[in-house]
């Protein structure tokens, strides 16, 4: 394990030495299990675990607001487009029933066919207006969440980066062999 107190290792030392106490286990025989102890493994993964930068924790929990704005906001864009139908239906079925009530007299009915044309076509614009704004509302919405998760993105690559690597671990041996 490493010297260091537990304030100055990092999470790659860490892993580090999680690695070093399986590679250096014994072997069972014939198989290729080795025989770890179970507490320093596991005081190793706490110690892990409290080693991780606050910004994975905050980009999961920036993942969850993601999904829940994201489901509000179809759930509102669902009942705008739902009571703009209903709108619609209701204007339409009104506009039906006046047509039908003046069809005893020509200008009456054509009166009513235009008026009946003129309630579809403003609840038509209504849905649509509706529609759009329900629309522009989750864009916004997705467009924050997306500046939230570049953000987050953007902090953990620097801690990601301000994080030393450790001289000759098998880790960056084997990321220069993969380049």
């Amino acid at each position: 394990m490493s010297e260091r107190t537990g304030n100055e290792l990092t999470a790659l030392d860490i892993v580090d030495d999680l690695e070093d106490l399986v590679s250096s286990a014994r072997r069972v025989p014939l198989s290729a299990n080795v025989i770890v102890n179970e507490d320093e493994t596991l005081e190793l993964i706490d110690r892990l675990r409290l080693g991780l930068p606050d910004e994975l924790t905050q980009a999961r929990h920036t993942l969850e607001d993601r999904a829940r704005i994201v489901a509000a906001a179809e759930q509102e864009a669902e009942q705008a487009l739902a009571g703009a139908e209903q709108d619609a239906s209701r204007l339409l079925h009104e506009a039906t029933e006046r047509a039908a009530a003046m069809v005893t007299e020509s200008a009456i009915t054509q009166q009513a066919q235009a008026h009946a044309a003129q309630l579809l076509a403003e609840a038509e614009e209504r849905a649509a207006a509706i529609r759009g704004e329900a629309d522009a509302y989750a864009r916004d919405v997705m467009t924050q969440l997306e500046e939230q998760l570049m953000r987050a993105v953007t902090t953990v690559r620097k801690g990601i980066e301000t994080l030393p690597a450790p001289p000759g671990s098998r880790r960056r041996r084997r990321d220069r062999e993969a380049s």
